[in-house]
């Protein structure tokens, strides 16, 4: 009984992450939006919102230690990023920069842990009109 029970959570868990975004360290990514590992595509100057538990400190990602770089390599930064909850999930938001193309999304946040995530990048196609790939709205300003 011990046994399935343990299986049974150890399958909800696994089932519960984002496939196809790897994470080193502590940090753990509950959710992007648009979602793009469902092939979700993003534009320059779209926004992207991750929801984890925890992404460091606004001062790391204002002084660069922490930071999300866009394929080519060796990458462009995201525009304007911003912990815009600290935490339950913590939110953090940024915007897709000019010259971005379609690979692997490096997120580092100081002091916590990497992750990988691919994205889609599209030119100047309309977005889809498909729930899960809808683009968040700009957080507010500070």
């Amino acid at each position: 009984m011990q046994k399935t029970l343990w299986l049974s959570l150890l399958l909800l868990a696994a089932c519960s992450a984002p496939q196809g975004i790897r994470t080193t360290g502590d940090l753990r990514l509950q959710s992007v939006q648009p979602d793009v590992v469902a092939g979700c595509p993003v534009r320059a100057g779209d926004w992207m919102t991750l929801k984890g538990n925890r992404f460091g400190s606004q001062a790391d990602w204002d002084q660069g230690r922490s930071y999300a770089l866009f394929p080519p390599e060796p990458g462009l930064r995201a525009e304007a990023p911003e912990i815009t909850q600290a935490a339950n999930p913590a939110t953090l938001m940024f915007r897709v920069p000019k010259g971005a193309v379609s690979g692997t999304l490096r997120l580092h946040v100081e002091g916590v842990g990497d992750a990988e995530i691919p994205v889609t990048v599209q030119g100047t196609a309309p977005q889809m009109a498909i729930p899960e790939c809808e683009i968040p709205a700009p957080p507010p300003s500070r």
